[in-house]
């Protein structure tokens, strides 16, 4: 099943070991959560530390790969939302 969420800004949990593998749980603001699987703990930390990362602290349009039981095959991020060195400082300054 694919699906397209448009304000894809998960928090992140650390790899965890299941069985062989090693999980990683992606939890929306919303309380819905999907499951990352990989099969030693370097892959899941570069997931996290890559593309992930970003879109935990910016957020996007991603399109998700599904199977049974909300774990992600495959992530194509379609739009990043990342804002401007302006609007950074603009934020920065105003709060």
């Amino acid at each position: 099943m694919e699906i397209i969420i448009d304000n894809f800004k998960p928090k992140i949990t650390r790899p965890f070991k299941r069985k062989n593998e090693y999980w990683v749980k992606l939890i929306l603001p919303e309380g819905e959560e999907y499951i990352m699987k990989f099969k030693t703990p370097l892959e899941a930390e570069d997931a996290i530390y890559g593309m992930l990362d970003d879109l935990q602290v910016y957020g996007g349009k991603v399109k998700l790969r599904l199977r049974e039981g909300n774990v992600i095959e495959d992530i194509e991020v379609l739009e990043l939302y990342k804002p401007s060195a302006k609007e950074l400082l603009d934020e920065y300054f105003t709060d």
